[in-house]
């Protein structure tokens, strides 16, 4: 039984440029039965704490020991998400109540299949400073990813776009395909494609789901701009493919 979507973001500094605004909306979708926040530094959750939304039902909020980064603070998000549904959000993203209609829709004409990671090739990538979008990505709507083409996928132009963006909805049995023991440092620049090659490796059908939309915003502060030489240099220079057994 579908017990409504988790929203789970992984956060650093972001209440007031973005949370402020994006926690409530989550909090009254229909369909988001629970928020849950990992805060890496303590900052975004006293702010929650001080707000109105403190004290909503849906709410849930951590305060990590240490950094974990990002590829960690998704899995503890992940980890501490309370349905079997969750989506994976980035705390700088706009994603608005037709995103979660749509992944339902999607997810309800597949018979709620828990090996379906739902993701969006319509990501509409905004520069805040200028008001400049593009999309990239269309190309791969409708594409289903498995294992026995994920190296076709990497043929095809802007794959890196596509693999090693960090919002998708997936089923929590895949909790278990992320390596728990991976230091900040040997996954910095990488950590979306890491987390999608290993649900894949784990049978993980990625289906770029038709109209399913949402706003990356680049923005002065942007974890984007930040890794995107190092990301770049990591994503042309590691075999990404997956070596099927004989």
């Amino acid at each position: 039984m579908f017990q409504g979507f988790t929203v789970a973001i992984p956060t650093m500094r972001r209440w007031s440029s973005f949370l402020e605004k994006s926690l409530p909306q989550y909090l009254e979708f229909d369909l988001v039965s629970h928020v849950v926040v990992c805060d890496e530094t303590g900052e975004d959750a006293a702010a929650i704490a001080a707000s109105k939304y403190a004290t909503n039902p849906k709410l849930r909020v951590y305060t990590n020991p240490k950094r974990l980064g990002a590829y960690l603070n998704k899995r503890n998000c992940l980890e501490k998400s309370p349905t079997d549904w969750v989506a994976v959000l980035d705390s700088d993203n706009i994603f608005s109540e037709d995103y979660f209609e749509k992944a339902y829709a999607a997810l309800k004409q597949e018979s709620f299949n828990p090996s379906l990671v739902l993701a969006s090739a319509d990501h509409i990538r905004l520069f805040v400073k200028t008001g400049k979008e593009e999309n990239r990505t269309s190309h791969f709507s409708g594409l289903r990813v498995t294992r026995t083409n994920w190296n076709t996928i990497l043929q095809m132009p802007n794959w890196n776009f596509i693999l090693n963006d960090g919002n998708y909805i997936v089923h929590k049995k895949f909790l278990s395909a992320l390596n728990p023991h991976y230091t900040l440092e040997q996954v910095y620049a990488s950590d979306a494609i890491l987390a999608a090659k290993q649900f894949v490796e784990q049978g993980a059908i990625y289906y770029f789901v038709p109209g399913l939309r949402y706003i990356h915003t680049v923005h002065e502060d942007s974890e984007w701009l930040k890794t995107d030489r190092e990301s770049t240099r990591v994503l042309n220079t590691t075999d990404w493919r997956i070596f099927l057994e004989n």
